[in-house]
């Protein structure tokens, strides 16, 4: 039996408010958020073996270099824990984790800094926290002497926890959140606008459609009238499909003029050409000139794309030149 006359199921009722909000904390800026894994900025992240990697959201993903970087710490300068934490914590997990900070640090309160990464197992009932506690001090010691930066907040600083990087707060990552925390308004502006927009459609949908319905008494027999005719018109359109289906037969069946024409124009030499050019199915008949027409129809006769080539007429001179008119009677065959 419940000795608090707020809890319901094992949870305190008046705590609904701030798990509300901490669940809207993590959708939108948790670790494993999937909205920080498209809007977050990527990071170059320089280990202390001096490899670069490129990290967006916590994870190590394939990318050049970028122009925001992150130093890693070494291990020897973290003090690190991981913590397994019901859900029903999140509520308070800000300063739960503040205070475990103060009572795990051997540094001073002002020369402390710390970080931690939270994930959720898959049955989403446990929270696991990874913990990472710094030397201030000592931190700035490490990237003076190796990187010379002087500033703090000139580049991130990551630390190594059981496999996972956490952000040591209080250096250089507050122009990524401040980024993200851009794009995250911008992208929530656009859906509200989207979502804005959408009612707004809706709404001018539902007033043109209360004015039609005013309307549709006297529309109804303006309808059935165009019914009728669209029945008439119809019936025409079938006819016409079916003409039309009768000529896209024939087109299939017969042989295009434009490619016979070009088939003739890769055959024919530079000597020869065509004057007339007659086509009836797979029958053509050729009026033209060449220097030599006898030997121009036997190199067609000798085309394997035609059944026949005849001369329905003999070739002559024409008048005093070299040239011979000539005319042909071509039948292509029906498996071209």
């Amino acid at each position: 039996m419940a000795t608090n006359q707020f809890e319901v199921f094992g949870v305190d009722m008046r705590d609904v408010g701030r798990l509300w909000l901490a669940a809207w904390r993590d959708a939108l800026f948790g670790d494993d958020s999937p909205i920080r894994r498209q809007l977050d900025s990527m990071v170059s992240l320089t280990k202390s073996d001096g490899s670069v990697t490129t990290h967006q959201a916590g994870r190590e993903i394939n990318h050049d270099p970028v122009a925001l970087e992150a130093v890693a710490v070494p291990d020897e300068l973290v003090l690190s824990r991981t913590l397994q934490l019901p859900a029903i914590a999140e509520a308070d997990l800000g300063a739960a984790l503040t205070l475990e900070v103060s009572a795990s640090s051997p540094f001073a309160p002002d020369d402390t800094a710390a970080g931690w990464r939270i994930s959720r197992s898959e049955n989403g009932d446990q929270l696991r926290v990874d913990l990472a506690i710094v030397s201030r001090g000592a931190a700035m010691a490490y990237l003076n002497e190796t990187h010379g930066i002087h500033d703090p907040t000139a580049k991130e600083l990551w630390a190594e926890c059981d496999g996972n990087w956490v952000v040591i707060r209080g250096f250089g990552e507050g122009r990524r959140e401040g980024d993200y925390r851009r794009r995250l308004f911008w992208a929530g502006g656009f859906i509200a606008a989207a979502m804005i927009l959408v009612v707004a459609i809706a709404g001018l949908s539902s007033f043109l459609s209360g004015r039609d319905l005013n309307n549709l008494t006297s529309m109804q027999e303006e309808t059935r009238a165009a019914a009728r005719e669209a029945l008439t018109l119809r019936d025409k359109l079938a006819e016409v499909n079916t003409a039309i289906i009768e000529l896209n037969t024939l087109r299939r069946e017969l042989p295009s003029p434009q490619r016979e024409i070009a088939r003739l124009t890769e055959l024919l030499p530079d000597s020869a050409y065509i004057v007339q050019y007659t086509q009836n199915g797979r029958n053509i008949r050729l009026r033209g000139r060449a220097t030599d027409a006898a030997t121009l129809q036997q190199a067609l006769t000798d085309e394997p794309i035609f059944l026949s080539v005849t001369a329905p007429q003999a070739i002559s001179r024409v008048g005093n030149t070299d040239v011979e008119q000539f005319f042909l009677d071509l039948e292509l065959k029906a498996n071209r």
